[in-house]
């Protein structure tokens, strides 16, 4: 990737996506590999390293975070049927300690992307307002159109729009009305 797109201002790296069964320890040693070969290819643009636990301890990467790279962030992942106030209070405690945080996926849905039907607005709503009062940038659980409530797009309609109100969601409509702010 970084020899085919390295030379691209708007590039982002993002490794480790989702860790699961592997300690912080393990996630840098891979970290320390990955980087440097992304390093010497692409010495400037932004690399995120995903955080234990599906990428929700991010309170453990900033008690030890990786050392001698520029332009690293790390990430964090929540949805709002299931991360409630403990997920922000880890991302507090990294902020706290000066871990540069990217949101890399969030949802309104439960965690399995909402093959339920539930949609979780309220939630959502404390999540991102957490997330735009820390200035922090953040990337959408999904742009797609299955049928899940985490999906921006009605099940049926054309990926490539153009898109009438009714063709979005209520997260599609919610993320449009975030985005149009």
């Amino acid at each position: 990737m970084a020899s085919t797109y390295g030379e691209y201002p708007n590039v982002i790296y993002e490794i480790c996506n989702e860790p699961e069964n592997v300690s912080w320890d393990d996630i840098k040693r891979y970290a320390n590999t990955v980087i440097p070969a992304i390093r010497a290819i692409d010495a400037d643009n932004i690399i995120i390293v995903g955080t234990q636990d599906w990428s929700q301890r991010i309170d453990l990467a900033a008690a030890s975070p990786l050392t001698g790279y520029s332009n690293i962030m790390y990430s964090l992942h929540f949805y709002a049927g299931e991360h409630f106030s403990w997920v922000r209070d880890r991302g507090d405690a990294a902020l706290t300690l000066g871990l540069p945080i990217f949101v890399t996926e969030w949802g309104g849905s439960d965690y399995s992307g909402g093959d339920n039907g539930l949609f979780f607005r309220n939630e959502a709503e404390i999540l991102i307002d957490w997330v735009n009062q820390r200035q922090l940038s953040w990337i959408n659980w999904s742009f797609s159109n299955k049928d899940e409530t985490s999906a921006a797009i009605k099940p049926g309609v054309r990926l490539l729009g153009p898109w009438t109100d009714s063709d979005l969601t209520q997260s599609g409509k919610m993320v449009h009305a975030m985005l149009s702010e």
